[in-house]
């Protein structure tokens, strides 16, 4: 009970340190067949998880993605979150996910590669490393660009 509760005050702890940015939810296809929809952005120094915590380099932040993805077909569909990159427009550089986490009141690893029950929904929080002075703008998914809009 100690472990747990010490693992929710990290958490918690961790957390708060974010910059979070409601953004304007819109959904766009990942294929013909699945959508998705950025729930929200958020942006901090570093990740807390149930084994200690991660701090993002010198002159980088952790970017994270909120998704929630969902499968219209009556099968089961593989995901691919490799195919989600942050563009920076300003260095012209794409960042890759690095992680895909399970959004949670505690930070659980995801699988890169996944898949969507079917007709399921799927909520993920995709963590990249991204430049410190800049805002993510652009997010390219299955070479698509998409533009993120954010609430003012």
């Amino acid at each position: 009970m100690k472990k747990v509760l010490l693992l929710f005050l990290i958490g918690t702890l961790a957390t708060s340190c974010y910059t979070v940015y409601q953004v304007i939810p819109k959904t766009y296809d990942y294929t013909e067949s699945i959508n998705f929809t950025i729930d929200k952005i958020e942006e901090g120094k570093s990740v807390a998880t149930g084994n200690g915590s991660w701090n993002a380099s010198r002159g980088n932040k952790f970017v994270f993605v909120f998704l929630t993805l969902r499968n219209k077909l009556d099968e089961k569909q593989e995901l691919d979150f490799d195919n989600f990159i942050l563009l920076n427009p300003r260095t012209k550089t794409k960042h890759k996910a690095e992680w895909s986490m399970v959004v949670g009141p505690i930070n659980m690893w995801g699988k890169i590669d996944s898949y969507i029950r079917k007709g399921d929904e799927k909520k993920r929080k995709l963590v990249f490393i991204y430049p410190e002075e800049d805002k993510a703008k652009m997010l390219m998914v299955n070479d698509e660009i998409i533009e993120i809009e954010y609430t003012k």
